[in-house]
Protein backbone atom coordinates (compact mmCIF):
# COMPACT_ATOMS: atom_id res chain seq x y z
CA UNK A 1 0.00 0.00 0.00
CA UNK A 2 1.67 3.44 -0.80
CA UNK A 3 -0.10 5.50 1.28
CA UNK A 4 -1.11 4.21 4.91
CA UNK A 5 -2.10 7.41 5.88
CA UNK A 6 -6.52 7.58 6.86
CA UNK A 7 -7.13 9.91 3.19
CA UNK A 8 -6.99 6.86 0.90
CA UNK A 9 -9.87 5.25 2.81
CA UNK A 10 -11.99 8.34 3.68
CA UNK A 11 -12.04 8.37 -0.64
CA UNK A 12 -12.71 4.68 0.04
CA UNK A 13 -15.75 5.15 1.97
CA UNK A 14 -16.70 8.89 -0.29
CA UNK A 15 -16.77 10.25 3.27
CA UNK A 16 -18.55 13.55 1.57
CA UNK A 17 -21.65 11.24 0.67
CA UNK A 18 -21.89 9.81 4.26
CA UNK A 19 -21.74 13.40 5.85
CA UNK A 20 -24.28 14.77 2.91
CA UNK A 21 -26.40 11.29 4.22
CA UNK A 22 -26.22 12.17 7.83
CA UNK A 23 -27.88 15.67 7.91
CA UNK A 24 -31.05 14.07 6.21
CA UNK A 25 -30.89 11.08 8.72
CA UNK A 26 -30.76 13.43 11.40
CA UNK A 27 -33.66 16.08 10.11
CA UNK A 28 -35.67 12.19 9.54
CA UNK A 29 -35.04 11.53 12.91
CA UNK A 30 -36.20 15.17 13.78
CA UNK A 31 -39.58 15.51 11.73
CA UNK A 32 -40.37 12.19 13.57
CA UNK A 33 -39.68 14.16 17.33
CA UNK A 34 -42.68 15.12 19.55
CA UNK A 35 -42.53 15.89 23.19
CA UNK A 36 -44.66 12.50 23.34
CA UNK A 37 -41.60 10.35 21.63
CA UNK A 38 -39.94 7.97 23.35
CA UNK A 39 -36.71 8.98 21.47
CA UNK A 40 -33.41 9.12 23.14
CA UNK A 41 -29.73 10.32 22.14
CA UNK A 42 -28.78 6.47 21.83
CA UNK A 43 -31.36 5.91 19.34
CA UNK A 44 -30.56 8.99 17.33
CA UNK A 45 -26.23 7.53 17.53
CA UNK A 46 -27.13 4.36 16.27
CA UNK A 47 -28.94 5.10 13.79
CA UNK A 48 -26.62 7.60 12.49
CA UNK A 49 -23.62 4.91 12.78
CA UNK A 50 -25.98 1.90 11.25
CA UNK A 51 -26.96 4.11 8.27
CA UNK A 52 -23.18 5.16 8.06
CA UNK A 53 -21.57 1.48 8.12
CA UNK A 54 -24.35 0.50 4.99
CA UNK A 55 -23.48 3.30 3.03
CA UNK A 56 -19.78 2.80 3.62
CA UNK A 57 -20.20 -0.89 2.78
CA UNK A 58 -22.15 0.50 -0.70
CA UNK A 59 -20.56 3.12 -1.68
CA UNK A 60 -16.99 0.77 -1.23
CA UNK A 61 -18.84 -1.10 -3.14
CA UNK A 62 -19.70 0.68 -6.10
CA UNK A 63 -15.94 1.45 -6.23
CA UNK A 64 -14.75 -2.07 -6.35
CA UNK A 65 -17.46 -2.35 -9.38
CA UNK A 66 -16.77 1.06 -10.79
CA UNK A 67 -12.90 0.82 -11.07
CA UNK A 68 -12.62 0.32 -14.80
CA UNK A 69 -14.56 2.87 -15.55
CA UNK A 70 -13.01 5.38 -12.74
CA UNK A 71 -9.53 5.09 -14.71
CA UNK A 72 -11.22 6.95 -17.38
CA UNK A 73 -12.59 9.92 -16.02
CA UNK A 74 -11.07 13.07 -13.98
CA UNK A 75 -13.06 13.06 -11.23
CA UNK A 76 -12.38 9.90 -10.33
CA UNK A 77 -9.23 8.33 -11.85
CA UNK A 78 -7.37 9.20 -8.31
CA UNK A 79 -9.90 6.91 -5.98
CA UNK A 80 -7.65 4.26 -4.20
CA UNK A 81 -8.76 1.18 -5.81
CA UNK A 82 -7.62 3.06 -9.52
CA UNK A 83 -4.28 4.85 -8.09
CA UNK A 84 -3.51 1.00 -5.45
CA UNK A 85 -3.43 3.15 -2.48
CA UNK A 86 -5.96 0.57 -1.14
CA UNK A 87 -5.81 -3.00 -2.37
CA UNK A 88 -8.89 -5.14 -3.59
CA UNK A 89 -9.17 -7.42 -1.39
CA UNK A 90 -8.97 -5.06 2.02
CA UNK A 91 -11.76 -3.27 0.02
CA UNK A 92 -13.80 -6.29 0.22
CA UNK A 93 -13.13 -7.13 3.75
CA UNK A 94 -13.43 -3.42 4.63
CA UNK A 95 -17.32 -3.83 2.54
CA UNK A 96 -18.25 -6.87 4.33
CA UNK A 97 -17.63 -5.58 7.58
CA UNK A 98 -19.06 -1.95 7.47
CA UNK A 99 -22.04 -4.25 5.77
CA UNK A 100 -22.50 -6.54 8.80
CA UNK A 101 -21.83 -4.47 11.82
CA UNK A 102 -24.45 -1.38 9.66
CA UNK A 103 -27.18 -3.81 9.46
CA UNK A 104 -26.82 -5.67 12.35
CA UNK A 105 -27.29 -2.05 14.62
CA UNK A 106 -30.44 -0.90 12.32
CA UNK A 107 -32.08 -4.18 12.36
CA UNK A 108 -31.46 -5.35 15.89
CA UNK A 109 -30.84 -2.02 17.91
CA UNK A 110 -33.07 0.32 15.83
CA UNK A 111 -35.79 -1.35 14.13
CA UNK A 112 -37.32 -4.19 11.35
CA UNK A 113 -38.23 -1.26 9.55
CA UNK A 114 -35.28 1.09 9.59
CA UNK A 115 -33.17 -2.24 8.37
CA UNK A 116 -35.50 -3.02 5.52
CA UNK A 117 -35.49 0.31 4.05
CA UNK A 118 -31.23 0.29 4.40
CA UNK A 119 -31.22 -2.89 2.64
CA UNK A 120 -33.63 -1.82 -0.03
CA UNK A 121 -31.00 1.10 -0.19
CA UNK A 122 -27.76 -0.89 -0.45
CA UNK A 123 -29.74 -3.20 -3.34
CA UNK A 124 -31.02 -0.35 -5.20
CA UNK A 125 -27.49 1.10 -4.93
CA UNK A 126 -25.17 -1.59 -5.20
CA UNK A 127 -27.26 -4.27 -7.74
CA UNK A 128 -29.42 -1.96 -10.03
CA UNK A 129 -27.44 1.28 -9.94
CA UNK A 130 -24.18 0.59 -9.90
CA UNK A 131 -23.72 -3.27 -11.73
CA UNK A 132 -27.13 -2.66 -14.22
CA UNK A 133 -28.73 0.92 -14.91
CA UNK A 134 -25.75 2.80 -14.60
CA UNK A 135 -23.64 1.42 -17.76
CA UNK A 136 -26.59 0.04 -19.71
CA UNK A 137 -29.42 2.28 -19.23
CA UNK A 138 -30.37 6.19 -19.84
CA UNK A 139 -32.40 5.60 -16.63
CA UNK A 140 -30.15 5.00 -13.99
CA UNK A 141 -30.14 8.25 -12.40
CA UNK A 142 -34.35 7.89 -11.76
CA UNK A 143 -33.09 4.14 -10.23
CA UNK A 144 -30.31 5.44 -8.46
CA UNK A 145 -33.11 8.14 -7.30
CA UNK A 146 -34.13 5.75 -4.66
CA UNK A 147 -31.15 4.99 -2.41
CA UNK A 148 -30.59 8.70 -2.47
CA UNK A 149 -34.19 9.32 -0.57
CA UNK A 150 -33.70 6.22 1.88
CA UNK A 151 -31.00 8.43 4.37
CA UNK A 152 -34.19 10.26 6.04
CA UNK A 153 -36.29 7.49 5.87
CA UNK A 154 -34.40 5.65 7.97
CA UNK A 155 -34.07 8.37 10.37
CA UNK A 156 -37.76 9.26 10.45
CA UNK A 157 -38.49 5.58 10.74
CA UNK A 158 -36.31 4.84 13.82
CA UNK A 159 -39.09 7.22 15.92
CA UNK A 160 -42.47 6.20 14.50
CA UNK A 161 -41.16 2.37 13.07
CA UNK A 162 -44.33 2.72 10.35
CA UNK A 163 -45.24 3.45 7.33
CA UNK A 164 -47.41 7.16 6.94
CA UNK A 165 -48.09 10.08 4.52
CA UNK A 166 -44.96 11.82 6.34
CA UNK A 167 -42.62 9.31 4.85
CA UNK A 168 -44.20 9.50 1.65
CA UNK A 169 -43.70 13.40 0.96
CA UNK A 170 -40.14 12.90 2.05
CA UNK A 171 -39.67 10.18 -0.61
CA UNK A 172 -41.08 11.72 -3.07
CA UNK A 173 -38.93 15.19 -2.20
CA UNK A 174 -35.74 13.20 -1.67
CA UNK A 175 -35.65 11.19 -4.44
CA UNK A 176 -36.80 14.38 -6.79
CA UNK A 177 -34.10 15.81 -5.57
CA UNK A 178 -31.30 13.32 -5.88
CA UNK A 179 -32.63 12.94 -9.84
CA UNK A 180 -32.29 17.14 -10.03
CA UNK A 181 -28.79 16.84 -8.15
CA UNK A 182 -27.85 14.14 -10.38
CA UNK A 183 -28.72 15.82 -13.69
CA UNK A 184 -26.63 18.65 -12.44
CA UNK A 185 -23.49 16.76 -11.95
CA UNK A 186 -23.76 14.89 -15.02
CA UNK A 187 -24.06 18.66 -17.40
CA UNK A 188 -20.76 19.45 -14.90
CA UNK A 189 -19.18 17.03 -15.88
CA UNK A 190 -20.27 16.18 -19.14
CA UNK A 191 -17.00 15.39 -20.89
CA UNK A 192 -16.39 12.77 -17.56
CA UNK A 193 -19.36 11.22 -18.23
CA UNK A 194 -18.77 10.92 -22.10
CA UNK A 195 -15.01 9.49 -21.71
CA UNK A 196 -16.74 6.48 -19.70
CA UNK A 197 -19.43 6.19 -22.03
CA UNK A 198 -21.70 6.41 -19.29
CA UNK A 199 -25.56 6.70 -20.82
CA UNK A 200 -27.31 9.83 -18.93
CA UNK A 201 -30.38 11.26 -20.87
CA UNK A 202 -29.48 14.80 -20.08
CA UNK A 203 -25.86 14.55 -22.00
CA UNK A 204 -27.95 13.62 -25.24
CA UNK A 205 -30.24 16.47 -25.26
CA UNK A 206 -30.36 20.13 -26.45
CA UNK A 207 -29.14 22.53 -23.80
CA UNK A 208 -32.76 24.28 -23.34
CA UNK A 209 -34.50 20.50 -22.98
CA UNK A 210 -32.10 19.52 -20.21
CA UNK A 211 -33.07 22.13 -18.22
CA UNK A 212 -36.86 21.65 -18.95
CA UNK A 213 -36.12 18.02 -17.56
CA UNK A 214 -34.21 19.37 -14.25
CA UNK A 215 -36.84 22.24 -14.07
CA UNK A 216 -39.25 19.61 -13.53
CA UNK A 217 -37.70 17.10 -10.94
CA UNK A 218 -37.37 20.35 -8.85
CA UNK A 219 -41.39 21.29 -9.53
CA UNK A 220 -41.93 18.05 -7.88
CA UNK A 221 -39.95 18.62 -5.02
CA UNK A 222 -41.90 21.97 -4.74
CA UNK A 223 -44.81 20.38 -4.71
CA UNK A 224 -43.79 17.68 -2.55
CA UNK A 225 -41.95 19.25 0.10
CA UNK A 226 -45.41 21.67 0.20
CA UNK A 227 -47.39 18.91 1.49
CA UNK A 228 -44.90 17.95 4.02
CA UNK A 229 -45.08 21.51 5.32
CA UNK A 230 -48.78 20.98 5.09
CA UNK A 231 -48.39 18.05 7.11
CA UNK A 232 -45.37 17.90 9.31
CA UNK A 233 -44.51 21.43 10.06
CA UNK A 234 -45.62 23.36 13.46
CA UNK A 235 -44.77 27.03 12.48
CA UNK A 236 -45.69 29.41 9.90
CA UNK A 237 -42.58 31.26 9.90
CA UNK A 238 -40.63 27.79 9.38
CA UNK A 239 -43.34 26.99 6.95
CA UNK A 240 -42.85 30.31 4.90
CA UNK A 241 -38.95 30.33 4.74
CA UNK A 242 -38.89 26.43 3.82
CA UNK A 243 -41.74 27.24 0.69
CA UNK A 244 -39.91 30.12 -0.70
CA UNK A 245 -36.24 28.05 -0.37
CA UNK A 246 -37.46 25.27 -2.71
CA UNK A 247 -38.90 27.88 -5.02
CA UNK A 248 -36.16 30.18 -4.99
CA UNK A 249 -34.38 26.92 -6.72
CA UNK A 250 -37.26 26.31 -9.21
CA UNK A 251 -36.83 29.87 -10.26
CA UNK A 252 -32.99 29.66 -10.96
CA UNK A 253 -33.67 26.92 -12.98
CA UNK A 254 -36.07 27.92 -15.19
CA UNK A 255 -34.57 31.18 -15.46
CA UNK A 256 -32.61 31.48 -18.46
CA UNK A 257 -28.76 31.62 -18.46
CA UNK A 258 -26.49 34.53 -19.34
CA UNK A 259 -24.67 32.36 -20.99
CA UNK A 260 -25.71 29.25 -22.71
CA UNK A 261 -22.92 26.83 -21.15
CA UNK A 262 -24.04 23.79 -20.31
CA UNK A 263 -21.56 22.59 -18.16
CA UNK A 264 -21.34 26.12 -16.39
CA UNK A 265 -25.20 26.07 -15.63
CA UNK A 266 -24.62 22.68 -14.65
CA UNK A 267 -21.94 23.64 -11.70
CA UNK A 268 -24.52 26.30 -10.38
CA UNK A 269 -26.95 24.01 -10.23
CA UNK A 270 -24.96 21.79 -8.47
CA UNK A 271 -24.06 23.96 -6.10
CA UNK A 272 -27.80 24.89 -5.28
CA UNK A 273 -29.12 21.68 -5.52
CA UNK A 274 -26.38 21.25 -2.03
CA UNK A 275 -27.42 24.72 -0.83
CA UNK A 276 -31.12 23.78 -1.22
CA UNK A 277 -31.30 20.45 0.28
CA UNK A 278 -28.90 21.49 3.30
CA UNK A 279 -31.21 24.41 3.82
CA UNK A 280 -34.48 22.29 4.05
CA UNK A 281 -32.82 19.71 6.45
CA UNK A 282 -31.96 22.18 8.91
CA UNK A 283 -35.29 23.63 8.79
CA UNK A 284 -37.28 20.33 9.41
CA UNK A 285 -34.38 20.33 12.10
CA UNK A 286 -35.48 23.51 13.59
CA UNK A 287 -39.12 23.45 13.14
CA UNK A 288 -39.07 20.39 15.49
CA UNK A 289 -37.15 21.77 18.25
CA UNK A 290 -38.87 24.61 18.62
CA UNK A 291 -41.73 22.70 19.94
CA UNK A 292 -39.69 21.64 22.93
CA UNK A 293 -39.19 25.57 23.48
Amino acid sequence: MKNKTLKPFLKLIKHGIILGNLVPVIAGFFLALTPQTPATVILLLTTMIGITFVIASATITNNIIDRDIDKLMQRTQNRPLVNGDISLTIAILLAIFFGITGFYLLYFHVNTLAGNLALIGFIDYVILYSLIFKRHSSFSILIGSISGAIPPLVGYVAITNQLDLTMLYLFITFSSWQIAHSYAIALYRKQDYQKASIPISTLAMPFKTAQKWTALYIAIMVISVLLLVLQSFHFTLTKIITILLISYWLYQAIKTPTLNDTSLWGKQQFINSLLIIMGLCLLMIIDHLLIFL
